[in-house]
């Protein structure tokens, strides 16, 4: 759904988008602004909040639902079609709301929301990053197979060369004379994922947090380096005519502005992917439940190796090795044995927090906007609407950039610095 809409919604900034739904409402909404840009970036507002809104509808309508047997589950798990008309209601009705709602909306709240996302992305990135090194390290000691070995340094190199190629490609481009600006952005970048790389490799660090290397460093440095990059690609271009020196020539070409827009929806989705198999993982972390059989099941799962089985068979056989030694009744079985449907592996629970799904995707169509929209700042003067390069996005993804790198950076010095607390 987010993938069809965001579609839809960078339809709304070309020209035949524009005209398509100036056709469709009957002229009701036509905004006088050079080539209808102002028109197009409201209509991917409408159409990036009817999906926000959707997605909180339903969000609240799955609070609570703690298994496939409530009610309510199958608000999430069907009922396909009646959702989707739902979300082409909310999509054509979000056209009637005026102009000025979404002057108000994408300037606090899509922006705001937008930046609750980009942080959930940092933790994500950075939790990413450790569980595919580790992964790599895991699988190369159990196996001994130079191949996991191989795929680990190949991957370091391979983002320690994106991390170069992309500060050479900002010295070359956005720090010449006069951008003292830019020169700062970039120098700073460089210096903290130095800095960053050596801490990563530090004996005390290394002794402290066995999980920490180049491998993570290399996966911060490359996205914090984009952050930097995607900044001043969007920043607004000088005026040469009044004496303003030229730090963006990448203003004007449309190609410069789809590839960074490519490459954000890439880490939108990635993110998104991740986040999501993340709290299925994590369910039992994401839900808390007061039932006996539940928490019964969730304490002898936890110390279960990896054996292959799903969720829902752990937690049958707990419940019958419960049974057979007497810990619980036989009744505690009726369910499984009435049941008899062994494709449904929420029966015992959920695999993820519906809710915590749902608000994960209100926030990802909030940033997918301002991705499309390159974070525009819009205001109204008499009545015509305003919409250019904003020095508010720019901001926006170096302070991340930098964001980014503190808190990877807390996470090899914090084991050292509070040695009593537990870390995983």
């Amino acid at each position: 759904m987010l993938l069809l809409n965001s579609s839809i919604a960078y339809a709304m900034t070309t020209s035949w988008g524009i005209d398509l739904v100036k056709r469709i409402s009957w002229g009701f909404i036509s905004l006088k602004c050079p080539e209808g840009l102002c028109y197009g970036t409201l209509a991917v507002h409408r159409m990036c909040f009817s999906l926000s809104l959707w997605h909180i509808i339903l969000g609240f309508l799955t609070m609570g639902v703690v298994d496939s047997r409530h009610p309510r589950a199958k608000l999430q798990n069907g009922f396909w079609l009646p959702k989707f008309v739902a979300w082409l209601l909310l999509a054509a009705l979000s056209f009637a709301i005026p102009n000025g709602f979404f002057e108000f909306y994408s300037k606090y709240v899509a922006m705001a929301g937008a930046a609750v996302f980009l942080l959930i992305q940092l933790v994500l990135l950075v939790d990413f990053a450790y569980n595919l090194a580790e992964g790599c390290i895991e699988r190369w000691e159990e196996t001994e197979h130079l191949l996991w070995r191989n795929l680990l340094i190949a991957g370091t190199v391979t983002m320690y060369s994106a991390y170069t190629a992309m500060t050479i490609v900002d010295y070359v481009f956005f720090a010449g004379d006069g951008c003292g600006r830019n020169q700062f952005f970039i120098t700073t970048n460089m210096l903290a994922c130095i800095v960053v790389s050596v801490i990563s490799v530090h004996p005390r660090v290394q002794e402290a947090n066995i999980k920490s290397g180049l491998a993570q460093a290399g996966m911060v440095s490359a996205y914090a380096t984009y952050l930097v990059t995607s900044a001043l690609a969007g920043s607004p271009p000088g005026k040469p005519e009044n004496g303003e020196p030229v730090c963006n020539p990448w203003a004007g070409l449309a190609g410069a502005r789809a590839t960074m827009a490519v490459v954000g929806a890439f880490f939108t989705i990635g993110a998104i992917c991740y986040s999501t198999t993340n709290a299925a993982v994590k369910g039992n972390m994401l839900i808390r439940s007061d039932s006996e059989y539940e928490a019964l099941a969730g304490d002898e799962t936890s110390s279960m190796p990896m054996s292959g089985q799903s969720n829902a068979q752990l937690r049958e056989n707990a419940l019958r090795d419960a049974v057979a030694s007497g810990a619980l009744p036989a009744s505690a079985l009726s369910d499984i044995e009435e049941s008899g449907n062994d494709s449904d592996d929420e029966r015992s629970g959920v695999q993820y927090n519906y809710t915590y799904f749902h608000v994960i995707f209100c926030l990802a169509a909030m940033y997918v906007a301002m991705l499309l929209t390159n974070w525009n700042s819009i205001s109204s003067e008499d009545r015509v609407i305003i919409i250019g390069r904003s020095h508010t996005a720019v901001w926006v993804k170096i302070v991340t950039s930098w964001l980014c790198l503190l808190m990877y950076s807390w996470s090899l010095v914090a084991p050292i610095v509070l040695p009593d607390r537990e870390w995983s």
